[in-house]
């Protein structure tokens, strides 16, 4: 069996996945995904493998980014910072548009700006920081509009 779903029923599992989940994840049976977390807990209580938090990670962003909770980049006035979609949606409606108003404040001062709807190119993006932080953009006007007309049908 592949080693890394070895690695990926453990941590998955850990991370509080049922069998079934894995099973329907990863698209083996059950019993496939409890003999492999089986094994690799086995082989790190042998010292043949070890825990760590790379890997840990890995797979926590691999299953967040499955169910669409992507990793968005975005701009402030003091720097970039990483979160979670769902971050995002748990966020206040003045954080948002403050951090709304920053990103959209950074890539207007980027000389780039018009080819950021373009393809990317194959291999190296050296736009990959501004098309992130285009993504956050798009993905708050999308929260606060949700939000905006959940609002209006309720009056």
């Amino acid at each position: 069996m592949i080693p890394y779903l070895q690695e990926a029923c453990y941590y998955l599992r850990r991370k509080g996945l049922s069998f079934t989940e894995l099973s329907k994840a990863l698209e083996i049976s059950e019993a496939q995904a409890t003999r492999l977390f089986e094994e690799y807990a086995s082989k790190i209580a042998a010292g043949a493998a070890s825990e760590n938090e790379v890997d840990k990670n890995l797979w926590e962003d691999i299953h967040n980014d499955s169910f669409g909770n992507e990793k968005i980049t975005f701009a402030r006035d003091d720097g970039f910072y990483h979160c979670r979609r769902s971050d995002l949606e748990l966020m206040e409606s003045s954080a948002l548009m403050s951090i709304f108003e920053s990103s959209k404040k950074f890539l207007d001062f980027d000389m780039y700006k018009p080819y950021l709807n373009t393809k990317p190119p194959v291999g190296y993006d050296p736009m990959a920081l501004q098309r992130q932080v285009k993504r956050a953009i798009e993905l708050i006007q999308e929260i606060l509009n949700q939000r905006f007309k959940k609002e209006s049908e309720q009056e």
